[in-house]
């Protein structure tokens, strides 16, 4: 039996926000010890978690917003929820 893909608080898989999130400009995704993944941006001091806490509107959404300047938080959102920009 397959394990059960991680989720988000809100539930979205972890992979498919990760894998949009390296589709932005100058936004990096790594792997951690303590965190499934963890967002960075160039130039932006502050690092976003992904875990299966994190709730993808009230924190990866916002972090984007501020982060990089995109304001369209709807489509965003779909973006992380399909793992990728259509």
């Amino acid at each position: 039996m397959l394990p059960k893909p991680q989720r988000t608080a809100d539930g979205l898989r972890l992979k498919n926000v990760a894998k949009a999130l390296e589709k932005l400009s100058f936004v990096t995704v790594r792997r951690e010890s303590n965190n499934p993944y963890i967002a960075f941006r160039a130039a932006y001091p502050v690092p976003c978690p992904i875990t299966v806490d994190t709730d993808a509107r009230k924190v990866i959404v916002p972090w984007v917003r501020n982060a990089t300047g995109y304001k369209n938080t709807e489509r965003l959102y779909k973006a992380l929820k399909c793992g990728g920009w259509n």
